[in-house]
């Protein structure tokens, strides 16, 4: 029965977990990308009705631009103190009809969306722009018109929605005025642009009923199925006989997307989580890794059910012998063995869905009260068709589990049966080889525990496939978390980050020390960036790397190629203290580092090829004691600056992934940069906010900075790096909550399995005594056998395991590709797991055996 309902337990549980891990991915794509399929963006009028009436198109969602309206001008001062400055500060309207609001996620800190097209909903961090702070229920009149280019009078022409990018030469007029009602204030989006310190989005209502044939509209569309969804998208654009169109994936949102012509954009984020990426090879990739996963939960799961029978049916061959004396027939035998099963079934089963439910309940309560509330969108979903599925399959895997040993039971002679005594018949064996090394090392116990091993293969392999796949399972699924962990997306965590655009590109150390001061600033770092073009040498080309990128590489230069667009930086003295830990080779001393010019090297990158496919790849193959020859590309900097590799990290200090950008990054001092750029200046600062303190006093300390001198801006992350983290911590809990459930299961599997078997082996033990063995040298002989069946096991699964792991990232490479590493740490893990849980089963029902009589003992066998 604990087989049965360890078994089912499993199939609950992985099923569950699953499900609702893939339930939290879609809700956050969506948040991050929008749920829909498919966007036409930038179409005429005139064919939106073609698109959002097509016989394959679900629903649709529409947005065209209202028009833009001046909250301020900029003044001579700003202009001044910031010569990229925008000449306005530009609202900029659009109309969404209630589809396109849902589909992109329109999100509010308060009110509600807008009804009609006098209703209006504003941005929370544009509100402090307008003359006179808008609340709601205001109305407010705004004067809508376009930007045209200030020297020639013409129409500027704006790309996508028109959030981001301005020109200095440029100017505004206005068309018509309009008043509307602030209905809502729309909450800051998650991946925030500079841009949106001069072009904040605004949305109003309108219902599409009446469509301007000479306005661009951008349509959202859900398609009815999802299947073939890049020929039925085709389809589309061919109906509508437009011959200028680009095709590509869809950027999140928020970010900025230039669009020149008609543009058609799949959501191929959203769309691979269901299995229907546009690429081919994703879909195939993702479906056959996840095949294989499921084939080898199966797998191991029948064989923890077979395993439970098999011990049970044998250590009863005597029983199923004294019922053939009677008369039973072979027949009715199996039908016994059969019909044990279906009522074990009937009551395992159930009992299996309500612990591995239970399971999953207390692992989300955990997730839940962990994060203090922060995570409130991860959700349990309890599946009807998982827990259905898992009880069919238990069932099943029940019975094919039973047929095996009841056709063992039927096919034994009576006589036979009776004389034996199931699983202590010694089976017949010719000869067990002596280890004179094995009797010095072990000592006498030794070998009796080698020779019980050998003497008895049939229950020595039964014991011993068990912990195999326990600890299978242990190093397939920490592959898997460890695969996921790698696979994160990149970007750095910070809350704050101050910006100066003034003419001296330079942020006085006052104010960094200012910062520093600020009781809700738990960190604050310098930083210094600087392009560089950099000598790489032929020889230190990851060649992989090379045949994807090779335009990157076309400038020869002696023994190596001149690359551009490198990047040189630091986070200040406490920036490379705290990369310590990020380092995966070399050592850092900044003392050295000055003295050497020395760089620490990020070589590690994600990227996404023309497939599809995720590459996370080593650009360069740079060792500690490696030399760079780097310059600057700034006028008059024509001599290179060798520098000495002292470091190699795959990450940058707070990153929790890879980089996207195709360049080389080096990270040193300040002072090393000033050597290399003669720049000793840092435009910029990151802030890491105190989690536990109010923030009202950095954003105060900020506005006064920006009021003092026009040419600071600053980006607020920290809802975007909290959502990072809480992601992050939801993501560990779950995997590792999942594989602390795996192990339990484990745990109890071979601490059933290994009992039971010590267990119904008391007579074997009671003749040992009876001959003479002391209670001492029993109890180490028992020891000792479990401590070599772990050995064997534990070496048997890892390899098995280690070869799966690998299989499982090989399937995944047209997902994802990454350089598969030997899981040593997972190795070690699993090896001393099963060493300490066999011997915790072993120890265990040792206390039974102690109180045992000799006589009572050889009586009962």
């Amino acid at each position: 029965m604990i087989g049965i309902v360890l078994s089912v337990t499993l199939l609950t549980s992985i099923g569950t977990i699953a499900t609702s891990y893939k339930d939290k991915l879609i809700r956050q794509t969506m948040q991050s990308y929008g749920d829909y399929h498919v966007s036409f963006n930038g179409i005429p009028g005139e064919a939106v009705s073609k698109v959002s009436n097509y016989a394959t198109v679900g629903s649709a969602g529409i947005i065209s631009r209202e028009g833009y309206a001046v909250i301020s001008e900029t003044d001579e001062k700003e202009k001044k103190e910031n010569p990229v400055t925008a000449p306005f500060r530009y609202l900029n309207v659009k109309r969404y009809d209630a589809n396109a609001m849902n589909m992109l996620q329109v999100r509010l800190e308060s009110g509600r969306l807008p009804e009609n097209a006098n209703e209006i909903i504003l941005s929370s961090w544009g509100l402090n722009l307008f003359p006179n702070k808008p609340k709601l229920g205001d109305h407010i009149k705004l004067n809508l018109g376009v930007r045209t280019v200030a020297s020639t009078g013409k129409e500027k022409a704006i790309n996508g929605m028109g959030d981001f990018g301005w020109d200095l030469d440029e100017a505004f007029q206005a068309r018509t005025q309009k008043e509307f009602k602030v209905v809502g204030i729309m909450k800051p989006p998650s991946n925030s642009a500079w841009s949106s310190a001069f072009i904040i989005p605004a949305i109003t209502f309108n219902d599409n009923k009446a469509i301007d044939p000479d306005r661009p509209y951008f349509i959202y569309a859900k398609m009815k199925s999802m299947d073939q969804i890049k020929k039925k998208t085709e389809s589309i654009v061919s109906s509508l006989k437009i011959n200028d169109t680009d095709q590509g994936s869809a950027l999140q949102l928020n970010r900025d997307n230039s669009i020149k012509n008609v543009r058609i954009e799949f959501n191929n984020e959203l769309l691979k989580l269901y299995g229907k990426s546009t690429y081919d090879g994703v879909n195939k990739s993702s479906i056959l890794a996840l095949a294989a996963i499921i084939a080898i939960i199966l797998i191991c799961t029948f064989a923890v059910i077979y395993n439970a029978f098999h011990i049970s049916v044998l250590e009863r061959i005597a029983q199923f012998g004294i019922l053939r004396c009677i008369g039973a027939t072979p027949s009715q035998i199996r039908n016994i063995v059969l019909k044990e099963a279906a009522i074990l079934s009937l009551v395992s089963i159930p009992i299996g869905l309500f612990t591995g439910t239970l399971f999953m309940k207390i692992l989300f309560y955990s997730i839940s009260f962990i994060s203090l509330g922060f995570l409130n969108d991860m959700k349990m979903v309890v599946s009807i068709p998982i827990l259905a599925f898992a009880g069919l399959l238990g069932l099943l895997t029940v019975y094919i589990s039973a047929i095996g040993p009841a056709k063992q039971a039927a096919r034994v002679s009576p006589l036979e049966a009776v004389k034996s005594s199931g699983n202590t018949n010694a089976e017949k064996i010719t000869r067990i080889k002596k280890s004179a090394f094995m009797k010095k090392l072990l000592g006498l116990e030794g070998q009796f525990a080698r020779r019980n091993l050998q003497r008895n293969k049939r229950r020595f392999r039964i014991t011993a496939f068990s912990m195999i796949i326990s600890v299978i399972l242990f190093i397939v699924f920490s592959g898997i978390v460890d695969f996921l962990k790698q696979t994160s997306s990149s970007g750095m965590h910070y809350s704050y980050s101050i910006n100066y655009e003034g003419p001296s590109k330079r942020i006085p150390d006052s104010v960094y020390q200012d910062v520093l001061k600020l009781e809700a600033v738990q960190k604050a770092y310098k930083f210094y960036n600087h392009q560089v073009e950099a000598i790489i040498p032929k020889n230190k080309i990851n060649p992989n790397y090379y045949e994807v990128m090779k335009s990157m590489y076309s400038v020869d230069v002696g023994e190596g190629y001149r690359t551009g667009n490198n990047y040189l930086n630091s986070l200040g003295d406490n920036g490379l203290d705290d990369l310590k830990s990020k380092l995966i080779e070399g050592t850092i001393d900044r003392e050295k580092m000055n003295r050497e010019n020395g760089v620490i090297v990020l070589q590690k990158i994600a990227m996404i090829t023309e497939k599809g496919k995720k590459l996370i790849i080593d650009q360069t193959n740079f060792k500690v004691g490696d030399q760079i020859q780097i310059r600057s590309p700034e006028e008059g900097k024509k001599e290179y600056t060798t520098v000495t590799v002292v470091g190699v990290a795959d990450q940058e200090l707070l990153s929790s992934g890879y980089s996207e950008s195709h360049t080389v990054g080096f990270i040193t001092t300040p002072k090393v940069i000033a050597k290399i750029t003669g720049n000793d200046a840092f435009s910029r600062i990151l802030i890491i906010a105190n989690p536990d303190a109010p923030n009202a006093p950095i954003t105060d300390y900020l506005q006064a900075l920006i009021k003092q001198d026009a040419g600071y801006s600053y980006m607020d992350k920290v809802a975007e790096s909290e959502q990072a983290k809480n992601d992050e911590m939801t993501s560990r809990i779950l995997l590792y909550g999942f594989i602390g459930v795996i192990d339990l299961i484990a745990f109890i599997n071979i601490l059933n399995t290994v009992s039971t078997n010590l267990i119904l082996r008391t007579k074997e033990f009671a003749v040992l005594k009876a001959i003479g063995m002391t209670q001492k040298q029993l109890n180490k002989m028992i020891l000792l056998e479990g401590a070599l069946l772990g050995v064997f096991a534990a070496l048997n699964g890892i390899l098995i395991g280690v070869a799966l792991d690998f299989s499982i990232q090989r399937l995944f490479s047209d997902v994802v590709e990454m350089a598969w590493t030997i899981p040593w740490r997972n190795m070690g893990i699993a090896f001393a797991g099963a060493m300490i849980t066999i011997l915790v089963a072993t120890i265990w029902p040792m206390r039974t055996l102690k109180k045992v009589n000799i006589v009572d003992a050889l009586r009962r066998g």
